[in-house]
Parts: structure tokens; C-alpha cells; sequence
């Protein structure tokens, strides 16, 4: 942390799921999120997100499978 200002990471997982005309309703992305995080009055924020994607798996075009 520097002042009002730290940057942070998170390791993610998200599950989506879609009933498909193919069957494959599901898709999961593997990834991590890079946070900056700001005070500012006391209360701390994040300014600024970027997910870092690892890999998918499952139906990758599950919203174009309907």
C-alpha cells in the first residue's frame, strides 16, 4: 500500500450456465482479477479491475447455442 492507493489479486472462477439446443449448457473461466483499490474519505474502493483469463472449458459460444 502507498498512501491511499494498494493493488491486490484474486484467483477466480466462473460458472455459466445456459440451457443449449446442443446440451452443452455449461462454461467455466479459470483466471485472476487485478484490483487498484483507492481511499478516499475512509472508505475504500476499487478504481480500477482487469480479469486475466487462464483457460475456458465447456462450451465456449454457450450464448450463441440457444
Amino acid at each position: 500500500m502507498s498512501g491511499n492507493e494498494a493493488d491486490a489479486f484474486c484467483y477466480a472462477i466462473a460458472s455459466h450456465y445456459l440451457p443449449t439446443k446442443s446440451g452443452r449448457n455449461t462454461r467455466h473461466l479459470v483466471g485472476s482479477y487485478d484490483f487498484h483499490l483507492v481511499k478516499t474519505d475512509g472508505v475504500c474502493g476499487s478504481a480500477r479491475s482487469k480479469f486475466n483469463l487462464k483457460y475456458i472449458d465447456g462450451n465456449p459460444d454457450l450464448e450463441k447455442d440457444r
